[in-house]
This record gives structure tokens, sequence and C-alpha cells, in this order.
């Protein structure tokens, strides 16, 4: 057994800091959490670890990134409108899924994050098995804790239905014609997607860190059969779906196109909720579209630097919060300032999300929206606080630097962490009782990451001027179609 000791134990969102606390840690689960003196005397064996001047907090839930080691910027195209910034990426090879998962994964754990939900993502190799193993490998190796979504898409890969497809690729140039033409499959088809999901599911059975969910990719993506049949699935098999939701203004007119406004009601009528659902974005919601969130349980997860970098708007938090709503937060591998500094990004969503009320619980609010309803959106109920059976993930800050010369005996350590802290006043990220990071352990070695960006640039010469046409093409499209 371990006993961590701390000057300061907040051990959940609704929970009376402990100072001085203690957390007793056996088996990767928590065992007690209570005073120091008291846990010694219960636990006279137990092997100390005195962390000093620390705040320890149940460990940060990143509920929605892609694995994205790198991010758009490093690997040479700048924030866009999602559609097009989607499209430019054609103009760049696959990189190593491993390595830029592995890579995401150890800045994750770098600044505090515990667990994560990685999205569906694709690099478009044809093999997309090979690729969604690369990253289960990556979680595995460094120990960050993951729900890894199988995902799926079968329609809307350049413009969105029911825009005529055909039609939009005629009107381009044939050099961009040939660089579509040659395009690798992104996703496997359904048949074999619920096949994948089958053999994973019996491979990570029990699995210590890694839980498997459905992840198709959003309604303009994938077709109504399609939605039925993975709904079906994950009935059937007790797994979440996870998806992306009325991010941008061209999804929302497809929504109203397709659903006659009302999404969910459609998703509700080909099964989705009969399984746990959590979705990203919902940054174009309606107030008709928020109450049938609410009705069926929907699990929102923000993204609010994202949102904002792909000129999709500030999410409404504090209409969504005074709804009800419950929200987590993800950083989508592409946050305010461009890191995976978690606290940073979860600083931006409790700002936007205290709107005009209830001071006095928007501290809590926000340290919930990173932990506990993190938890539940990413399908994962024994990790978000630190109680008594749960596991044993944690991070434990220094306020050192955030306090500067002086503190005020009566400041609340948890106001302090959220308003300054960052992911570097991290001292130590424990995932399952075992640390997966130290302060001052050493970077990521940089091979890896000139490798992979080598990689990404493999895609022709001419490849990113062809992307910039499609792109270019596709933002003309979304003007034209969007009121």
């Amino acid at each position: 057994m371990r006993l961590l000791t701390a000057d300061c134990v907040i051990p959940g969102a609704g929970v009376a800091p402990l100072r001085p606390g203690g957390v007793a840690v056996t088996d990767g689960r928590i065992a007690a959490v209570g005073r120091p003196g008291d846990l010694r005397a219960r636990y006279p064996a137990a092997r100390e670890t005195a962390l000093g001047d620390v705040v320890v907090l149940p460990g940060f839930i990143n509920a929605h990134q892609h694995g994205r080691g790198l991010s758009q910027l490093q690997l040479g195209y700048p924030d866009d409108q999602l559609e097009p910034w989607i499209a430019r990426r054609r103009g760049r090879g696959a990189p190593d899924a491993y390595l830029l998962t592995r890579l995401a994964a150890q800045e994750m754990l770098r600044n505090g994050v515990t667990a994560t939900l990685h999205a569906n993502y694709s690099y478009a190799t044809g093999d997309y098995e090979a690729e969604l193993r690369g990253a289960l490998r990556a979680y595995e190796d460094t120990g960050l804790r993951a729900t890894v979504c199988v995902g799926f898409a079968d329609q809307g890969g350049l413009v969105y239905p029911p825009a005529d497809e055909g039609a939009f690729r005629a009107g381009l140039s044939p050099q961009a014609q040939e660089l579509l033409a040659g395009a690798r499959p992104a996703y496997l088809p359904l048949d074999e997607t619920l096949d994948l999901m089958d053999r994973l599911l019996a491979e990570y059975a029990g699995h210590p860190t890694i839980t498997l969910a459905h992840g198709p990719a959003g309604p303009q993506w994938v077709s109504d059969a399609a939605w039925a049949a993975i709904a079906a699935h994950a009935a059937r098999s007790g797994t979440g779906i996870h998806f992306h939701l009325l991010e941008s203004p061209a999804q929302r007119t497809v929504a109203d196109r397709l659903y006659d406004g009302a999404v969910l009601r459609h998703l509700e009528g080909l099964g989705l909720f009969d399984t746990p659902v959590s979705a990203a974005h919902f940054t174009q919601a309606r107030a008709g579209d928020i109450d049938d969130a609410l009705r069926l349980g929907l699990t929102v997860v923000s993204n609010p630097g994202a949102n904002m970098r792909l000129f999709n708007g500030p999410p409404p938090l504090a209409t969504w919060r005074a709804a009800g709503l419950p929200v987590a937060l993800g950083t989508d591998n592409c946050a305010l300032d461009d890191t995976e500094d978690y606290l940073s990004e979860l600083r931006l969503g409790g700002l936007l999300a205290r709107g005009t009320g209830a001071p006095d619980l928007a501290a809590r609010q926000t340290l919930a929206m990173g932990t506990e309803t993190g938890a539940r959106a990413i399908f994962q109920p024994d990790i978000g606080t630190l109680a008594p059976g749960q596991r044993a993930d944690l991070v434990a800050l220094d306020p050192a630097r955030a306090r500067g010369a002086y503190l005020d005996p009566d400041c609340d350590l948890l106001e302090l962490v959220l308003a300054r802290c960052t992911g570097a006043d991290t001292r130590l990220t424990m995932v399952g009782g075992k640390i997966r990071h130290r302060a001052g352990d050493p970077p990521a070695p940089a091979e890896p990451v000139a490798a992979m960006a080598g990689a990404a640039r493999l895609a022709g010469a001419d490849a990113p001027a062809r992307a910039e046409e499609i792109a270019t093409a596709i933002r003309h499209h979304i003007h034209k179609d969007t009121p």
C-alpha cells in the first residue's frame, strides 16, 4: 500500500478540501482519503510519499481529442473554418499513428491529464485497423487511461449531404481531381467495422486502462442505416457511443435540411440512446436541441478553444449550465494556446460557463467539468473523484509559482488552482496507482517528432496546392449553401 500526503487534498467538486490531507492507494484503487495522521494509524505498514506543499486533485479528463501530438500549425496548415481545414489535410501525407498518439499521451500526462477519450480519427492510409492499433498501443505504453473510439463514416467526405459530391468534384481542376481519386479509404466498411469492434472488445476485456467505444463521426458523415446498425451493436455489447454534433454552421444547415432541425430526435428514432452517449462540440445547438439533449441524457463535451479557432464561435456554456446540461471538456488537440495545457483550456471553459450566476459554485462546477462529468463522457464511472473504491487517478499541482511572494492564509486553493495554475505546475500524475509523470522527467525525444513531420510532408510536391484548391472550393460551397 502507498500513502500520499500533501498540504491539501481536494477529493472532488462537492467535497470539502482536507488541509493537510492524504490518499491511501492499493491495487490501483483508492482505499481511503483522510487526515494524514488518521491514515498512518489505520495503515501503519503503508509506504508514505510526502508530497509537501502541493494540491492533490482527481486527475483531469480530456474528454475529446484525436491523438494528434503535433498541431496543424506545426504541420504547416493554419486555422480555418472546419470543413476547409479538414480538406487541407489532404496536402499532407500520413504520419505514424503510434508515434503521434504517444506524443499526445505523453503531453497530456505532463499536464495532469490521467484519462482521455480518443475520438474517431483516420490518416487515410487505407489500413484503418493498423492506425487504430497504433493508437491503442501508444496509450498502453504510456499508461494514460483511454477510451478509444472505433471510428466510422460513409458519406459527406467532401461536401455534406444532400449536396451532390460528384458535381462538386467535377468543378475542380484535373490535378485536384487526381489527388482525390488517389485517396485511400479512411475507414472500414460497416460490417468490417463491427467485426473489428467485436475483436477488440474480446482482446481488451478487463484491461486496466483501455476501454472501447463506438465512434461514428457525426450525423452528416454517417448514413441512417449505419447509425441504426452501430446503435444496435452498442446496445447489444454494452459499449458507449461518442460522436461530433452540431460543430459548425454548415453542420447546422445539414441538420435543418435532413432532420427538420431535430437531429437528436432523428438519432433517437434510430435507437442511438439505448446505450450511454456523449457528443462533442454542440456549438450550433438551439433551444430545442438542448431540450432534447436533457431529455435523452446526453453528455456534451465542449472544446472551447477549437470552436473559436475554427470559426465556429464560443460555445454557449453559460446557457447550457443554466439549463442543467452535463458538460465535460476536451482540447480537441486544437486548444486555445495550441498545446495540451488542459488547465488553461479548463480555465477558458469555466469562464465561459460562469454567465451571471452562482459565484459561490463556479470553482466547483469548473472542477466537475474537468473531472466527474468527464468520467461520464468517456464512459468510465470509477474515475473523476478521490473516494474509496475509485481508481487511483490523481494529479499533484505545485502552486508555488502561482502563489508568488505572498498568499493570504484565507486563500481558497481550488480558486487559486483554477485561476492561475497551468500544466507546468504539475508535480506528479498517477494513473491506476502508478506514477506516470514526475516534474523534471525528460521531454519526449525529438527523433520521433522529426520522423512524423517528415512523413507528413510525403504527399507529393504539388499536393499542398491541390489541397488548397479543394479547401477554397469547399469554402465557397459553404458560403453559398449556408444562410
